[in-house]
């Protein structure tokens, strides 16, 4: 059975020897002194083969360290600029995620997602990478298990800055649904049960790091004041101030104090991309604040972004650029 907590357990057994260091291990006097003859003769025969091809084409044995920019990246596009029939086949994409049971724990792998989003703290320098490779497996896993053949979207919402509560990606058909009913019993934290749109009736398992099995919950910010808080903090001119940040730490905390970055990583991450875009050769290698909420330990690009075990972790610098080979995408205004 599944835990409950989405944790695997380490293997505990100990791995037998490969070979048994022994004296029957090794060859004779006799069969030593044969293979040290035949390797004073073969080495120089290597090394020169070995030269010879490094000299003839040098990028034969180039550096892994030296990603190559990837040849056909994914293009990931904003919602509304999807035709219908993409739009359908992300939300078939996505239901069918929910529908796949975890190996890890209670629910589907959909709800693997959430739990492990708990990892990341707000207000620290990993946030920016963290998400970028978080919702690059996203991606992948979307792909890889349910046979979804387009690309993240994202959804920009300084398009819907006067009119939110109008935004295309709450259609019940072609979106994902409205706000919860909030006519009936509120469920959980301030939410209330969706039921229109293709996720209505959605079980989810967490809420934070408890497992808190609910329906699929949503409390927005309704109508006028909903518009009004769109028209004040998520226009294009905020946007613009937030791409002006001089440095890293300073564009990030500037995402960050918007609450409605939470509506959409990808997003987030498109505006991260073109901040970097503006100046490639500093902004590239840019990435500096405390490594966790309330540390005084510096971030470094050496560090690793953990996945508990929902992929492999890998450092901060392998996801800098999306224009390498690990990510491969880019984003289409």
């Amino acid at each position: 059975m599944p835990s409950s907590d989405c944790e695997r357990e380490d293997d505990q057994a100990s791995a037998e020897p490969l070979l048994e260091k022994t004296e029957a291990a090794y060859p004779a006097p006799l069969l030593r002194r044969q293979y040290m003859a035949a390797a004073a003769i073969i080495t120089p025969i290597l090394l020169f083969i070995l030269s010879f091809l490094w000299a003839l084409d040098g990028k034969l044995f180039k550096s892994s360290s030296n990603d190559d920019v990837c040849q056909q990246p994914a293009v990931r596009q904003e919602w509304r600029t999807l035709s219908s029939s993409e739009r359908l086949e992300y939300i078939r994409a996505v239901k069918c995620l929910s529908s796949i049971p975890s190996t890890l724990c209670n629910g589907s792998l959909h709800d693997e997602f959430a739990y492990i989003h708990r990892n990341v703290g707000e207000y620290s320098a990993p946030f920016l990478p963290w998400h970028r490779y978080f919702i690059h497996i996203y991606e992948q896993t979307l792909k890889l298990r349910c046979d979804y053949k387009g690309s993240l979207p994202y959804w920009d919402w300084t398009r819907d800055s006067a009119n939110l509560s109008q935004a295309p990606v709450w259609d019940a058909t072609e979106g994902f649904g409205g706000n919860g009913n909030l006519n009936s019993d509120m469920t959980i934290g301030d939410g209330y049960c969706v039921e229109d749109g293709p996720f209505a009736g959605l079980e989810v398992q967490y809420y934070n790091e408890d497992w808190q099995p609910h329906c699929l919950s949503r409390g927005l910010l309704t109508g006028a004041f909903l518009d009004h808080f769109g028209a004040q903090r998520v226009n294009s001119s905020v946007v613009a101030a937030v791409l002006d940040a001089p440095d890293y730490y300073s564009f990030l905390l500037m995402l960050e104090d918007d609450p409605i970055f939470f509506l959409h990583h990808a997003q987030i991450d498109r505006l991260w991309w073109k901040w970097q875009r503006q100046d490639p050769a500093v902004r590239m290698l840019s990435y500096n604040g405390p490594t966790r909420t309330n540390s005084s330990i510096a971030a470094q690009l050496t560090d690793l972004i953990e996945m508990d075990g929902l992929a492999s972790d890998i450092s901060v610098s392998s996801v800098m650029s999306v224009d390498r080979s690990i990510l491969c995408y880019k984003y289409r205004d």
